[in-house]
Parts: structure tokens; C-alpha cells; sequence
């Protein structure tokens, strides 16, 4: 009985979507295969996988690897970005997740959400050297945070003796290269009492030298601009100002210039 009484009802559902469904058959359409438009709220995803978190990352996940390289169109990597934010949050140790975020939504315009599922695989796989190493590449090459781009550099060395000391010269690097000479000189310092490495440790030294030089210069440039309400034109001019006496020798043979504003700079830094 109570089927007969619903009966009429699935009868008028399913003549409303067949007429619908010839209402759209003429009608222009997305190519399925190459655009995304839809992002559903999180719980609506949960949901649809039957409150598996997994399987609700699989299918986010299923989705952004249908794009096609070919696509440039910037709605769809907007979406892509969101996709696979989620997945993020439904399972951070998604490798799949991950490697396709690192390799595509940085270079299309997403780099917030290609660092936050960067983020979130670097917290959870601590085993895997290569989310923290795509998180302090995109910190340093896209958001120029030095700091945070050494930091990640250093975590992604601990995960990996093998490379530890090409990923600890990087991370000094990029150290060296933040705006604040000072706290990378705390942390070059620190990194060289720790290290047991004479070589690497020799190198650092030589950073540390080199920082501190350009500490001298920009004390110089103060008082030079302090006494001629100007910045130096060149170097030589700050000679006999903050007691700099002599340039200082860079012991990497790089050298120190001034930038536009009249600021010493390391030559790598201003490149």
C-alpha cells in the first residue's frame, strides 16, 4: 500500500527530470573534461562519500587530475585551488594531493592554496623531505619570506640525511639573503654551533663574515644619511662614516652594491 502511494510520486519526478533533460539537450554546454565551476561546502562533500574524510579527498583529488594541461582559463584553477584545499583538509597526507598542488596551482595564479596543502602534507608526513622542500621553494620564490623559506628547508633536511647538506646550504642561502641581516646572522651562528661538519661549517663563517659587513655598510649609510639628508651615491663614499674605516671584503667574492634607494645590498640579494 504505501507503495502505490508513492508510486505517483516517483511517476511525476521522473517525468519532470525527463522533460528537463530534453529541455537541455540543445542547450551550449562546458567541456566537462577541461573546466571546473563547482566546489561543494565541505559537509556536502562528507556526505556524498558517505562520511569517509578519505574517500571525500579521492574524489577532489579525482576531479583536479582531470584538468588538462592545455587549460590556461583561471576559473578553473581558482576551483582546482579550492578542490584541493579540501582534500587537504579531509586527509593532509595525500601524496597525490600534494605533488599535483606543487607542480600546478603556484604557477596559475593559486599560490595560497597550493602552500596550505603544502603546509598541512609537511605537518602530517613528517617522513617526506619533499612538501617541506616545496613549501620553502614557493616561500622563497613567490613570497620572497627568506626566513620561512630557510626554516622549511632546514625541517626538510632532518627528513633526509642524504641530501641534508645541499638542503642546509640552501637554507643558509636563502638565510643570508632576508631582510633582517640580523636574525640571519642568529640563526647562521646557530646553525654553525650545531653543525659537525667542518666544511659546512667553514662555509657558514664565511656568511656570517660576509653579513657582517653588510652590517658595517648599512651603519655607515645611516650616518651618511644622517649628516647630508641624502643616501650615498657609491660605496667609497661611506668610507670614515659609523666608523667604517674600510670596505669590507665579502669572503665569498661576491661583493656589496647600493640599491636604487641608496642601500647596501649583497650582490645576490639585489639580483
Amino acid at each position: 500500500m504505501k507503495l502505490l502511494r508513492v508510486l505517483p510520486l516517483l511517476l511525476a519526478a521522473w517525468a519532470i527530470f525527463a522533460w528537463s533533460s530534453l529541455q537541455l539537450r540543445d542547450a551550449p554546454r562546458l567541456d566537462a573534461q577541461d573546466l571546473l565551476r563547482v566546489r561543494l561546502p565541505l559537509l556536502v562533500q562528507l556526505a556524498n562519500a558517505g562520511g569517509d574524510p578519505y574517500l571525500a579527498a579521492n574524489f577532489n583529488v579525482f576531479r583536479s587530475l582531470m584538468v588538462e594541461a592545455r587549460v590556461t582559463e583561471g576559473e578553473t584553477y581558482r576551483v582546482q585551488g579550492q578542490l584541493q584545499a579540501d582534500a587537504s583538509f579531509f586527509n593532509p597526507r595525500h601524496e597525490d594531493n600534494y605533488y599535483v598542488a606543487a607542480a600546478i596551482l603556484p604557477w596559475n595564479g593559486q599560490l595560497e592554496a597550493a602552500q596550505r596543502v603544502l603546509l598541512r602534507a609537511a605537518q602530517s608526513r613528517e617522513w617526506d623531505m619533499w612538501p617541506a622542500f616545496f613549501y620553502a621553494f614557493n616561500a622563497m620564490y613567490f613570497e620572497h619570506d627568506m626566513a620561512r623559506a630557510g626554516h622549511w628547508a632546514e625541517v626538510a633536511a632532518e627528513r633526509n640525511p642524504g641530501n641534508a647538506g645541499a638542503l642546509r646550504d640552501m637554507a643558509a642561502k636563502w638565510y643570508e639573503r632576508g631582510d633582517d641581516p640580523q636574525m640571519a646572522l642568529n640563526i647562521l651562528k646557530a646553525m654553525r654551533e650545531q653543525s659537525r661538519d667542518e666544511n659546512f661549517r667553514a662555509l657558514l663563517q664565511a656568511r656570517i663574515a660576509r653579513l657582517e659587513g653588510l652590517q658595517a655598510l648599512r651603519a655607515a649609510a645611516s650616518a651618511y644619511r644622517a649628516e647630508h639628508a641624502a643616501p650615498p651615491a657609491q660605496l667609497d663614499e661611506l668610507l670614515g662614516y659609523g666608523g667604517l674605516q674600510a670596505l669590507p671584503q665579502d669572503p665569498l667574492q661576491l661583493g656589496y652594491v647600493l640599491s636604487a634607494e641608496g642601500e647596501p645590498v649583497l650582490v645576490d640579494h639585489k639580483r
